[in-house]
């Protein structure tokens, strides 16, 4: 069992009650906005730390790493380049192909994170400005 600060608490169960994706610096606003003010150096640290530990998992984005929930099913995402938005989706032929690429390089996969930059559909229609 892994003790936590109540920093770190409150960082995790900020993750843990949503579906978001979340960067430092929303965290870190979301924590003041509820009354627990926490330095943003404070947030990094405690990131990393549950990161390690297998409490949260992230992102690497074009802008910045992304922290959400480590019990969530593989996934991947599309980033919609122009709202921000972030899609997460599985597909069994693009984990198959995967599969196979290492396959054929004698490579055994510890884990991957597949990112497709783009519009998302509200985009491409023009209903977001």
């Amino acid at each position: 069992m892994v003790k936590l600060t109540a920093q770190r608490q409150a960082i995790l169960d900020l993750i843990n009650a949503s579906n978001r994706h979340w960067d430092a610096e929303e965290l870190s606003r979301a924590l003041g906005d509820a009354g627990q003010a926490v330095g943003i150096a404070t947030v990094y640290r405690g990131l990393a730390f549950l990161e390690a530990e297998g409490l949260v998992a992230s992102i690497q984005l074009a802008d910045r790493k992304r922290y959400e929930r480590a019990d969530k099913a593989h996934h991947d995402h599309m980033v919609c380049t122009a709202c921000g938005h972030i899609e997460e989706f599985a597909h069994a032929t693009i984990e198959a192909l995967q599969e196979a690429a290492a396959r054929e390089r004698g490579f055994t996969i510890s884990g991957h994170q597949l990112v497709m930059f783009g519009r998302c559909a509200d985009c491409t229609k023009g209903n977001n400005t």
